[in-house]
């Protein structure tokens, strides 16, 4: 795997931070910019931390270096806008020119915490003030930090496909539907409208990677029933064509995303926030408690919202995809379930439960999960092969070991977490130019 800065600055400072607030339990959000229709805003990490009952989202502003005061009012007013708490200032250096009276009666004033992250080896102090609990796992930081920079290079990979003519029609959508689920629906003040916004781009969005494939083996674009490829089968099995897994990533994100909603919906209504439980899709008003929005949508909300923990399952399901690679080891399941749990905060026995949202939600076949032969994984189906290598990373990290035949299968399992490690890698490691093979 690629080496993480022991200086992180810019982007990597940013997911720095985020790594921080994702490996204790929060759900977290990045990169938010508001377009109406010009680019107004731009929060750099949103965190919620499911695990209090007044939970709320809080933004972050990261800098570098070369900040004042102008930068702080700005967040600020930002939050004030958006009707959020005042949120937290991250800084890697001081600014020379600040008094720190100055900043002191500012930060007092407005209610925004300025954060000096001086050294980072003792940053866990500044995430105990805000009232988080420690990370279950010490490696759980630096497994985040790896998924939040290959979840940036994925997104990467579209634009660098657009400029080198490879699934250029595709790529465009992906990065359409990427600003519609990261960015537009998080400024709606209706959970229902979001609701509405991505059920509709949901069942339009289905089949991007495999119409990414077909486009780079065709030309031709299909969104509805692309054919079946060999480039798709070496992107999904063999790590390759990081656009195609790009738009895999953006499916999966998108259904994350739609999850949160449904999950924030229902507690919404726990809480007698919405009396009259409707939606507008598709130019109609629907009944969501009669089960007319899906059928599967409505019952398996219901389904779900019987766990103690249920408030708790976007950040299991978000941890799950990018931080445990989207599978579970069966040969050590008990293992997998309590270290999930840990990190969670989601109870061991409600854990299977909260694994079955997908198949309740967005109902597929034979169901979500396929154990490969010869395998002691059962894996979420279409996880880009990248981020199943941040996954195979993570058991390395966890059992201490350098090796994937230390880990002590006896099939194919170590081989193939090794392979789906080296295209984590080799996404971390390429050239900008080579995203788009």
């Amino acid at each position: 795997m690629a080496t993480l800065s022991d200086d992180p600055l810019g982007l990597e400072l940013e997911d720095f931070v985020a790594a921080h607030f994702a490996a204790r339990g929060c759900y977290v959000e990045t990169g938010i910019k508001e377009r109406d229709p010009d680019e107004l805003l731009e929060l750099d990490i949103v965190w919620t931390d499911y695990g209090v009952e007044a939970y709320r989202r809080h933004a972050v502003e990261v800098k570098s270096g070369d900040w004042g005061l102008g930068d702080l009012f700005k967040f600020f007013g930002w939050t004030q806008y958006l009707g959020l708490p005042p949120g937290q200032f991250f800084y890697r250096q001081s600014c020379g020119r600040l008094d720190p009276a100055s900043l002191k009666h500012v930060a007092d004033r407005s209610q925004v915490l300025p954060i000096h992250v001086e050294a980072l080896d003792q940053v866990d102090q500044h995430f105990d003030a805000l009232g988080l609990a420690p990370p279950s796992d010490a490696q759980l930081p630096e497994v985040w930090r790896f998924s939040f920079w290959a979840q940036r290079r994925l997104l990467r990979s579209l634009g660098v496909a657009i400029g080198a003519d490879v699934c250029p029609e595709t790529a465009k959508a992906a990065k359409r539907y990427h600003q519609l689920v990261n960015d537009a629906v998080f400024f709606l003040p209706d959970v229902r409208d979001s609701i509405a916004q991505l059920v509709e781009a949901h069942f339009d969005h289905q089949q991007l990677g495999k119409t990414a494939a077909h486009e780079i083996d065709s030309g031709v674009v299909d969104f509805s029933s692309p054919a079946s490829s060999e480039t798709f089968t070496a992107a999904l099995f063999g790590g390759r064509h990081f656009p195609v897994q790009a738009c895999l990533y953006l499916a999966h994100r998108a259904r994350l995303y739609l999850l949160k909603a449904l999950v924030d919906y229902q507690l919404a209504r726990d809480r007698g926030e919405i009396v009259e439980p409707t939606l507008r899709i598709g130019g109609r008003t629907i009944d969501f408690a009669s089960g007319s929005l899906t059928t599967a949508m409505a019952h398996g909300v219901r389904e779900l919202s019987e766990a103690s923990a249920f408030h708790r399952f976007p950040a299991l399901w978000q941890t799950f995809l990018w931080a445990w690679g989207g599978f579970i080891l069966t040969d050590r399941q008990d293992e997998e379930f309590a270290a999930l749990s840990a990190s969670t905060g989601v109870p061991v026995d409600e854990i299977p439960l909260a694994l079955t949202a997908f198949d309740k939600l967005f109902p597929a076949g034979d169901g979500w999960f396929r154990q490969p032969g010869q395998d002691a994984r059962n894996v979420l189906m279409l996880m880009p092969a990248a981020m199943r290598g941040i996954g195979s990373f993570h058991r390395l990290q966890r059992a201490g070991v350098e090796e994937y035949r230390e880990l002590g299968f006896t099939d194919y399992t170590a081989s193939r977490m090794a392979s789906d490690h080296n295209s984590g890698a080799r996404l971390l490691d390429c050239r900008t130019d080579e995203l788009a093979d």
